[in-house]
């Protein structure tokens, strides 16, 4: 039998192995890929934590979630590399971006039946289908919506719709430029109100919840921080946060907050300023351990990568499930939470 071919260098013709330099020339390239990666993690912990207010550090916040992932390659890849020290400060820094986003996936589902069901959707300028809207209503068995961006079109098609059947009582405050705000129930709606002093439509209102009692419903919008800057939206996220540590009664919001869970503020909003006998706020999707369940944008070509639209309860309502749902027409998800 002949011998193989072999080249100089003992592999095969066509297939050198990368000599000396070439070795050295791909640790040093995956070493720049590891380390620009670990760094990006770092700086979406150090925005989780700092609470700057500025446009450019509430855009790092935000994608926080992406930035740990991103970490963890980094740290994989000057593992492969060998960089042995670097990859152990690696490590300390995916530890510490594991840490921010651990809260979202301890909890536990346990929807009931008898359970209330809030949906938020925020339908893009008014620009989402109302027909698949409905749907989705009548699918989920909705017994309170809260819609943003809510426009007299939108609202007209809303009455003539299943939407008004399913969710015969609202108090909305429909505007132009994404400005409006409503909520729809199954249960009556009453002292209703507009929240003054914000830039986008945030409304106020009251139902009595079969075997609850009377519950203030708060449909939120406050201003995101960016292109808009970020000082109007800590300050609307600071107001909004004074008004819900207020509040007497059983609460449940539902709201495209333009925040998430890495923004300072948002979980600011969730510990509460009001006094020490008013229970904190519980975001639905870290109270049932939903994890990252992003709703913006949803109408690109990638999948959403933002989780800005929340529901949030107090006083003795506690969230039992959630989920996201497409919202056809729209930039964003649709949130279901169930709640007990």
């Amino acid at each position: 039998m002949a011998e193989p071919v072999v080249g100089v260098d003992g592999a095969p013709p066509g297939r050198r192995t990368p000599g000396p330099r070439g070795r050295r020339l791909l640790r040093a390239a995956a070493t720049v890929v590891g380390v620009s990666a670990v760094f990006a993690c770092a700086a979406g912990v150090f925005a989780h934590y700092s609470g700057f207010v500025s446009s450019t550090a509430s855009r790092v916040a935000a994608f926080t979630p992406v930035l740990v992932i991103v970490g963890v390659v980094g740290f994989v890849v000057l593992l492969l590399a060998r960089r042995w020290i670097v990859a152990g400060i690696a490590a300390l820094v995916v530890v510490a971006g594991v840490v921010t986003q651990a809260p979202l996936y301890v909890g536990a589902s346990s929807a009931a039946d008898s359970d209330l069901v809030v949906m938020q959707a925020n339908i893009y300028l008014g620009q989402a289908d109302i027909v698949s809207l409905a749907s989705t209503v009548r699918a989920e068995d909705v017994d309170l919506l809260t819609i943003v961006e809510l426009t007299e079109g939108a609202l007209n098609r809303i009455e003539v719709s299943d939407l008004a059947v399913a969710l015969p009582y609202s108090f909305t405050h429909a505007l132009p430029d994404g400005r409006g705000v409503g909520i729809f129930s199954k249960y009556p709606l009453v002292d209703g109100r507009v929240l003054d002093g914000f830039r986008l439509g945030n409304v106020r209102a009251e139902t009595d919840l079969p075997g609850h009692g009377r519950t203030a419903v708060y449909a939120l919008h406050p201003l995101p921080p960016w292109p808009e800057a970020a000082w109007r939206w800590d300050l609307e996220m600071s107001r909004l946060s004074d008004i819900l540590a207020a509040e007497a009664l059983p609460t449940i919001v539902g709201a495209d907050m333009n925040s998430t869970w890495d923004h300072r503020p948002f979980r600011r909003m969730l510990a509460g300023y009001g006094p020490d006998t008013s229970p904190d706020l519980l975001d639905a999707a870290e109270v049932v351990g939903a994890g990252f369940v992003p709703t913006y944008p949803a109408d690109k070509a990638i999948p959403p990568l933002l989780t800005i639209d929340h529901v949030l309860t107090r006083g003795g309502l506690q969230p039992t499930s959630m989920h996201t749902v497409t919202l056809v027409g729209s930039d964003h998800r649709g949130v279901v939470a169930t709640v007990r």
